[in-house]
């Protein structure tokens, strides 16, 4: 069976990898770009590539159909973060199919109904603290998805986050069950796919389809898995984007959160970044730039890795937390 694994992980990352550089290409091609800021001359790269990675996702449910017997409720899932790619697809390409950019009712609305669809379908309410229990659900599906969608603004940032807490969360869920074992190892293959051109230097951005579709996938399977301990380790494994968006961007930028306003990060003649100087004077951080307060100007790729280590840290800490009070 390991051997098994370890081939639908790697078929899967095969076709993940070719499904990003296809879209790349064609993205590239029909001018769907984005300007690469934070690096000289601002090189152009090919946006919104992650929604493809919705055919391996749905690949991969076929293919549990198929090991491990029908199952509607993953089924279920695979349709409500099929909404969250199709609300991000809308959001990346708001000026092409949409006659003004998305607003956040637009955006919000469909995104709380699928949760609360989903929640209530996975945990069934049968009384007034079982429908508190599906809304908490609900602002869990939908946070850790869009958690995903703000911890993000370099090269990698977001994507190899996110391989990093699937494949903790594998490693978890391998050792107490084998089905959820294998789906978070083949999505972390997935992701993978999708990393190989997001790294430094990127060759492919990911986009809203692709952010809110790894967040809502990495959540979705954890409800899927109905429990709660477990939802609540996915959860704790999101600390770092928390901390990025409660304790950061909500405390000192909380009118332009999404840093839309003005460019979050001064290029240096050197190529590194640094913090940029404000009209009014006062701090406006997320996670990279306190990681450049800490340890002052640096390298794209330098700041991505220090974040990538302090998630890899902090999810290996939640799992010794959980393993040692065998909680799951």
């Amino acid at each position: 069976m390991a051997l098994e694994n370890i081939a639908y992980s790697l078929g899967l990352f095969a076709i993940s990898t070719i499904g990003v550089y296809l879209v790349s290409r064609r993205n590239f091609s029909k001018k769907i770009v984005g300007n690469d800021i934070n690096k000289p001359h601002t090189p152009i790269v090919a946006e919104s590539c992650g929604g493809i990675l919705i055919v391996p996702i749905w690949l991969l449910i076929i293919l549990c159909q198929f090991i491990f017997g029908f199952d509607l409720r993953l089924l279920l899932v695979g349709v409500a973060v099929t909404v969250f790619a199709i609300i991000g697809f809308l959001d990346d390409n708001r000026h092409k199919f949409l006659s003004k950019p998305m607003g956040w009712k637009e955006r919000a609305i469909p995104i709380a109904i699928t949760s609360l669809l989903l929640a209530g379908f996975l945990f069934p309410p049968t009384d007034i603290l079982g429908i508190i229990s599906v809304i908490a659900l609900a602002l869990f599906f939908a946070g850790l998805a869009s958690f995903s969608n703000t911890f993000e603004g370099l090269n990698g940032w977001t994507v190899g986050s996110s391989f990093i807490i699937t494949s903790i969360i594998a490693f978890a869920a391998l050792s107490f069950n084998t089905q959820l074992g294998l789906i978070y190892t083949c999505l972390a293959s997935i992701i993978l796919g999708l990393l190989l051109f997001n790294r430094y230097p990127a060759k492919a951005f990911p986009g809203d389809s692709g952010t809110l579709l790894i967040g809502s996938t990495i959540a979705g399977l954890a409800l899927y898995s109905q429990d709660i301990m477990f939802v609540i380790f996915v959860f704790v494994l999101f600390t770092p984007h928390m901390i990025d968006f409660f304790l950061l961007k909500m405390i000192t930028n909380r009118k332009d959160a999404s840093q839309h306003k003005q460019r979050p990060y001064k290029l240096l003649e050197n190529g590194k970044l640094t913090i940029p100087n404000y009209e009014d004077r006062k701090e406006k951080l997320d996670f990279a730039k306190l990681v450049m307060k800490i340890f002052g100007p640096l390298y794209e790729w330098q700041i991505v890795i220090i974040i990538w280590n302090f998630v890899f840290i902090s999810s290996v800490f939640w799992l010794l937390v959980f393993k040692f009070f065998q909680l799951f």
